[in-house]
């Protein structure tokens, strides 16, 4: 794959992660302008623990009980390298790519695409910053979380959420090279991406508002005071209002009003 074409000269230099070859010519594909932030889920501190010590009990663990030789622990060691790098290569591919005129967002990751977003199918005055583990955002929605809208990676409680056109339809859209608007979209979901930490997922919220405001959408002025600070999500009626779900799209127990039977 060729690289995309580099920023234009006086544009400002992408801020966060760094933006690869892929970034530049999805970017560039996509027809929403240049890249201004990049936020990537590669693994966080408590992740990089995590990982390290299960490989130790997996393949020096065998070793030390006696149950193995120390070139069988070697290769176990190699083994389980090989086995959590490509794993871990592949879930640290999802990325939000803030660009001029709208997002990418999903997996960077071989022989994957992610959704191109223009500004005009993300309602700005729901984007949030939310702490909260996955099962918990899930629960606030009807269908549990399980969409193609949720990119989220186990090692981090960091989210930033808005509701915006589906990502069905956003694939249709890029595919056709039509425009897609918020306003007549017949289906929209709650889309959920997982920062690394709260450097991250602040800077994620301040990419999207300085874009935004620059492309002239309207409510974007709201973005910072409405996300920020970061706070914690409960499944409950509040939880739903904390991140401006539709009562629609709500689960059972963050509905304000009963389902209609």
């Amino acid at each position: 794959m060729t690289a995309g074409p580099g920023p234009r000269p006086g544009a400002p230099r992408p801020t966060g992660d760094r933006a690869t070859a892929k970034v530049r010519h999805l970017a560039a594909a996509s027809g929403l302008g240049v890249v201004r932030h990049v936020s990537a889920t590669t693994l966080n501190a408590p992740g990089w623990t995590t990982v390290v010590l299960t490989g130790a009990v997996f393949s020096v663990g065998p070793w030390l009980a006696g149950a193995s030789s120390p070139a069988a622990a070697a290769v176990l060691a190699a083994f389980w390298a090989v086995l959590f790098g490509v794993i871990l290569w592949f879930l640290a591919s999802e990325k939000l790519v803030v660009l001029e005129r709208g997002i990418l967002v999903g997996s960077f990751g071989p022989f994957q695409r992610p959704y191109a977003l223009p500004f005009s199918a993300v309602d700005p005055r729901t984007v949030r910053a939310a702490v909260g583990n996955q099962r918990t955002l899930g629960l606030l929605l009807a269908d549990r979380g399980v969409s193609s809208g949720s990119r989220t990676v186990l090692w981090s409680r960091r989210a930033v959420t808005f509701v915006g056109a589906a990502p069905v339809l956003a694939k249709r859209a890029a595919a056709r090279r039509e425009p897609l608007d918020l306003a007549t979209a017949s289906s929209v979901e709650l889309w959920v991406f997982s920062a690394r930490d709260p450097r991250r997922q602040e800077a994620v919220v301040r990419a999207l508002g300085e874009s935004m405001r620059a492309a002239g959408v309207p409510g974007a002025n709201e973005i910072e005071p409405l996300a920020l600070p970061p706070r914690p999500v409960e499944v409950s009626p509040e939880g739903a209002d904390r991140l401006a779900i539709p009562e629609w799209m709500r689960g059972p127990r963050a509905r304000r009003t009963p389902a209609a039977r």
